[in-house]
């Protein structure tokens, strides 16, 4: 019994360690810390190139090995903590280093070995992206602290195009490229252009091997002119023309889409050797010609609008899409006509009859004349009337003649 007790003791002890362990941990989580900071790290795990260490964070700190070799041996071991300085944040770890001597110096200043200005000289020559907290807004730019050293991005490098709202990216951290980097770090010049086009390339790279002709996406309008739209499908801009923006006849783009507008657009057609792809709102709407089946008929008369007017005919609108043609030779009047404008105008109301109809063809052949009177019924009753009036009176004429004949005999 002694032994279960003291079993059972040690079991609830080692329940209450771990549960302390983990409040503990819980509460290390909530650390933050920022680029450029002093952290303690304890070593978790030495790998072949890299060393990983907890800072209290959620995220794992990782240092370069070659940091704690002297003369060829490891100085380090598993469980051992040290202070390290965070140099940036990537892939969800923190890149650090050790070499602190000369790294916390307040002011741009810092000896031209400090770990800071030796990681921007190498990212500079090497063309390696390092993160750094933009801190204030100057003329023309803005005033980007790495690594606790000072450095300048042009407003024209904050983003892939126009800058509209400089403020927006004040004390947030982004990757940079030492785009210029003189007098021994006193003049660094960074920015993230480069970086955020590369990274629309890639996107783009990966969406034109996913596209295909008949998919839905998902755009943003980037900007609007007379024959169309240009929409960004997630990397890619497609253009939208003004023909597949609906059945009915856009008369304004700038008026009907605005440059930010959400919107679904259909793939109608790639050309993957140009980097070309054209898009339809209209595809993904009701076609009016489905509904004109039960809508129109031949012979019936329909109000219409104007939409265009040629040297031919006129083009009426008689629904939402659903457009026909107006012959020049059907305008319904006596005198001859040069052209419709003579007698039409963009935008009248127009009564209309239709003569013919193409469902195959989507076509509409429209008439203003009057529809001519069909007499044959009228006449056919007539006919009968007369062909029964007189086979009656051929009776009548019979009975008299046979009555005469009588009384002669008589």
């Amino acid at each position: 019994m002694t032994e279960k007790k003291t079993e059972s003791i040690t079991s609830e002890n080692n329940a209450e360690a771990s549960f302390a362990d983990m409040l503990n941990a819980s509460v290390q989580t909530s650390v933050r810390i920022k680029i450029g900071a002093v952290a303690e790290g304890k070593v978790i795990s030495i790998g072949k190139d890299n060393i990983f260490m907890d800072l209290g964070t959620r995220a794992e700190g990782m240092i370069d090995r070659e940091e704690f070799i002297h003369k060829g041996h490891l100085t380090i071991q598993e469980g051992e903590t040290v202070q390290v300085m965070v140099r940036g944040f990537r892939d969800g770890i923190f890149h650090c280093t050790s070499r602190l001597h000369d790294a916390c110096r307040s002011g741009p200043r810092q000896s031209k070995d400090s770990p800071a200005l030796q990681t921007l000289r190498e990212a500079f020559s090497n063309r390696l992206p390092v993160e750094g907290r933009v801190k204030s807004l100057n003329k023309g730019g803005f005033e980007v602290y790495i690594l606790g050293q000072k450095a300048f991005c042009p407003i024209s490098q904050i983003e892939k195009n126009y800058c509209q709202n400089p403020e927006s990216h004040l004390d947030k951290i982004y990757p940079f490229l030492v785009n210029q980097y003189e007098e021994d770090g006193r003049n660094v010049v960074v920015g993230r252009k480069e970086l955020l086009l590369a990274e629309e390339e890639e996107k783009s790279r990966q969406l034109w091997q996913e596209i295909h002709v008949g998919q839905v996406c998902a755009g943003t309008v980037t900007s609007v002119h007379d024959y169309g739209a240009f929409v960004d499908i997630g990397g890619i801009e497609g253009l939208l023309h003004v023909s597949e923006i609906s059945f009915k006849k856009t008369l304004s783009v700038q008026e009907t889409l605005r440059p930010g507008q959400k919107l679904n657009v259909a793939i109608i057609k790639l050309d993957r050797e140009a980097n070309k792809v054209s898009l339809s709102l209209k595809a993904l709407q009701m076609d009016p010609w489905v509904e004109a089946v039960e809508k129109i008929q031949v012979g019936k008369e329909y109000d219409g609008v104007v939409l265009r007017l040629k040297p031919f005919g006129a083009f009426i609108e008689l629904l939402p899409g659903l457009v026909g043609l107006l012959h020049i030779s059907q305008l319904g009047v006596e005198r001859r006509v040069s052209h419709p404008k003579e007698i039409l105008s963009v935008g009248q109301e127009v009564h209309v009859r239709i003569l013919s109809l193409d469902l195959e063809k989507k076509t509409i052949s429209l008439t203003m004349e009057e529809a001519e009177i069909d007499y044959s019924a009228e006449l056919s009753r007539l006919k009968e009337k007369q062909e029964k009036e007189l086979k009656n009176g051929g009776m009548t004429m019979a009975a008299q003649l046979d009555s005469a004949i009588k009384k002669t005999e008589n």
